[in-house]
């Protein structure tokens, strides 16, 4: 199970993060587990939540990876989803930007 390491890994980063931050309760990097595929066939998956900057990844333990040969497989991976902006207030809704 390589790819449960990565994500305590990431984890570890996130509590090494923490300490350099000095914030209390929050790290800088947290992760929340997401629904994975039915039938338990790998698909563990998370979102992982840049608290300082805002970036959103999503990472995957079954996702499909195109090697640098052009083969395709499945394998752990992360996909990047955008950027967070705060809102003005609870419950508001933020348009998607365009590029």
């Amino acid at each position: 199970m390589r790819t449960g390491w990565m994500l305590v890994g990431l984890l570890a980063l996130s509590a090494g993060v923490h300490a350099e931050d000095g914030r209390a309760g929050v790290g800088r990097y947290e992760a929340l587990p997401l629904a994975g595929a039915e039938g338990g066939k790998g698909g563990g998956r998370a979102l992982i939540l840049d608290t300082r900057d805002g970036h959103v990844w999503i990472w995957s333990e079954n996702e499909l990876i195109t090697a640098p040969d052009g083969r395709r497989r499945y394998g752990s991976g992360f996909i990047y989803q955008g950027k967070l902006r705060p809102g003005t207030q609870p419950g508001e809704m933020i348009e998607q930007q365009t590029k």
